[in-house]
């Protein structure tokens, strides 16, 4: 069990005070096994990768096998992550730098009101987006410098990475069209289309409408950390969403403490016979 006295110090190393203390009053006191039994997972990838798709998956077998989990989204989940998303997402006037600063503003939060407290009570945190984001749309899309979005990304984190990312991989052409990018249409379909995939508003795509070259920097900044980083795994996005969803939570429970596992595995089993 975290003593309070370990807490205190994270609380003044990572200078949130009043994130950490509110976690020490107001959540249940988890034992060493809940919290040795909780992972950190992030679903990473481009537009029209599936990631949020496959995300929602893994919480939902999780659930069938007993395992407690959440998930949480970037940027988002938080009172201030959803006000800075809807700017974000919009096409309103955003310097680099500002766009950079915001994205971490989530993530701080993120980090200090869900993700910490969620992981000392025990209970797995699944993320759809993380710091992996930042490094591909602000560093190889964006062309910020790597060392300035690493300082940042470690230091609103407080150093905290997922025990496993999961970059869902597929070209950019293929996701685009996924979500419905009028660039994509235009290029690939008939002019009687109508539009398909993912319901953004047209004033809510930043980052979907962007020239396809930005798109490609970004897969290539994704493939770089997952051949760079520890903990990722690269899985091909263009899987049948069933057959990529075995194979995510195959990995996951090649990690999962011991005794979560055999839980997981004894529930699964039984839910198995039920079914049948």
């Amino acid at each position: 069990m975290l003593s309070l006295a370990l807490l205190r110090s994270e609380c003044y190393r990572n200078k949130r005070p009043t994130a950490v203390w509110k976690s020490v009053t107001i959540l249940p006191v988890a034992t060493e096994a809940d919290v040795s039994n909780a992972l950190f997972i992030a679903f990473e990838g481009g537009e029209g990768s599936g990631k949020s798709t496959q995300a929602e998956s893994l919480l939902q077998r999780f659930s069938e096998a007993g395992h407690r989990a959440v998930l949480v989204r970037e940027p988002g989940t938080t009172t201030l992550g959803l006000y800075l998303r809807e700017y974000l997402k919009s096409k309103r006037p955003l310097t680099l730098e500002s766009e950079l600063l915001l994205f971490a503003a989530a993530r701080a939060q993120l980090v200090a009101e869900e993700i910490r407290p969620t992981l000392e009570r025990g209970i797995t945190v699944v993320a759809d987006r993380y710091t992996g984001s930042t490094v591909a749309y602000q560093g190889y899309g964006r062309g910020i410098r790597r060392d300035v979005i690493d300082y940042l990304n470690d230091y609103v984190t407080g150093g905290l990475v997922p025990d496993i990312t999961f970059l869902l991989d597929t070209e950019p052409t293929e996701g685009l069209e996924r979500v419905g990018s009028p660039q994509m249409q235009m290029a690939l379909m008939p002019e009687d289309s109508v539009d398909v995939g993912r319901a953004d508003l047209a004033e809510q795509r930043r980052f979907e409408d962007q020239a396809m070259g930005f798109h490609k920097r970004v897969r290539r900044g994704y493939l770089e950390l997952a051949r760079t980083a520890p903990g990722w795994q690269i899985v091909d996005a263009r899987l049948p969403v069933e057959q990529l969803s075995d194979r995510v939570w195959e990995a996951v429970t090649q990690i999962l403490p011991e005794s979560s596992s055999d839980d997981a595995s004894s529930t699964a089993t039984a839910l198995s016979s039920v079914k049948e």
